[in-house]
């Protein structure tokens, strides 16, 4: 947004908000922005003529040609053509690489690509050596709150308890906007909480859907270990380190369940969160399996 905006004023969050590419942006109906999302690579797929079922969150040869097609059109609003392909270190096809190097070699005239990897070691040095590498830092929670208030109408308290939950990442903050993302977040702090403090019981795993299982277990994973750690926060006394302020009463009751101790399990809980991470990330085991073994390792903590 902000570079197609036409009064930026920073970056990365300079955008104005109120300039017509800045509307259409936040409309989600930017005519210059590529995102290789799952649907275009399914559309991708289907415009090949491919009809066979594969793993759809895995970019293939027909998204690579799909992607060179459109970043030679011209530009909707006159100023460049951005294409935004997320998660590029989990790109593992050689086909995908050699058909997009030349691309990214030599771009045309108004053309930009914006890889992004949390691990740009994964991404083949020849590809690395045709970009410039730019680390995006946390940003505060003053900058997301006021991002959330300014120009998505987020109520001044929630964009404050959205902003501290988030770490950083305006990303992570904007997707509990959307109901249905808050709710699986909501579910897997609950579900990681329950699983240590009554191992007894056997609490409802959150529900992944078929199609963006793989993507949904990040979330889970991510907003079980920030339940877990702001418990143990709780329970080292230390509660002004509490991200979550909202479900302060919920971590309360939670060491109060666990009893005395309570540092020490939340300590091995959190490792066992970390640890199937690590597990979806490196690896192609079922998500679905993933959370059943984590619940498993927290219920024995």
């Amino acid at each position: 947004m902000t570079l197609h905006c036409e009064h930026p004023t920073s970056f990365p969050v300079g955008y104005c908000g109120t300039c017509n590419a800045c509307r259409r942006a936040i409309a989600g109906s930017s005519g210059d922005t590529i995102v290789i999302s799952d649907e275009f690579i399914r559309e991708a797929d289907r415009l090949a003529g491919k009809s066979v079922e594969r793993k759809t969150d895995v970019m293939g040869i027909e998204t690579s040609r799909r992607i060179i097609a459109l970043m030679q059109m011209h530009s909707y609003e006159g100023g460049r053509l951005i294409c935004i392909v997320p998660d590029f270190d989990f790109v593992t096809n050689d086909t995908v690489y050699n058909a997009l190097l030349k691309e990214l070699e030599e771009p045309n005239l108004g053309r930009l690509f914006l890889l992004t990897a949390e691990r740009p070691d994964r991404v083949l040095p020849t590809i690395r050596s045709r970009t410039t590498s730019l680390r995006f830092g946390p940003l505060s929670e003053d900058e997301i709150a006021a991002q959330l208030q300014s120009h998505y109408q987020a109520p001044k308290e929630r964009a404050r308890i959205l902003a501290r939950r988030a770490q950083g990442s305006l990303g992570d903050a904007l997707a509990e906007l959307n109901d249905q993302a808050g709710d699986l977040r909501a579910a897997a702090r609950t579900w990681a909480l329950a699983s240590v403090s009554n191992p007894r019981k056997i609490p409802q795993t959150p529900q992944l859907s078929k199609e963006n299982a793989r993507e949904e277990i990040v979330e889970v994973l991510r907003d079980a270990r920030l339940a877990v750690r702001d418990a143990l926060m709780f329970a080292l006394k230390t509660e002004d380190q509490v991200l979550d302020r909202e479900s302060v009463n919920e971590y309360k009751a939670t060491v109060a369940a666990i009893g005395s101790d309570a540092p020490a399990k939340l300590m091995a809980a959190l490792a066992a969160v970390n640890e199937a991470a690590r597990i979806a990330d490196e690896t192609n085991i079922p998500p679905a399996n993933i959370l059943g073994w984590l619940q498993v390792q927290l219920r024995s903590v």
